[in-house]
């Protein structure tokens, strides 16, 4: 998998998970089933996409 994001959008995409995930335990009443699985799915690409640019950048790392 590859990530074709810089550092400035995975630390962006980074933050807006972490604000999500902040958010949740706060307002666990007020999601129907299908708010879950569009927060859950929009968790995932956006972990997805750090977690990939991660990976690239530490394969670069070992590379040099």
């Amino acid at each position: 998998m590859s990530a074709d994001i810089t550092i400035h959008q995975a630390a962006e995409k980074a933050q807006q998970l972490e604000l999500i995930s902040l958010m949740l335990p706060n307002y666990p009443r007020n999601f129907t089933p299908s708010d879950i699985v569009a927060i859950s799915s929009l968790m995932t690409e956006l972990s997805g996409d750090v977690a990939a640019f991660l990976n690239d950048v530490a394969a670069q790392e070992c590379k040099e």
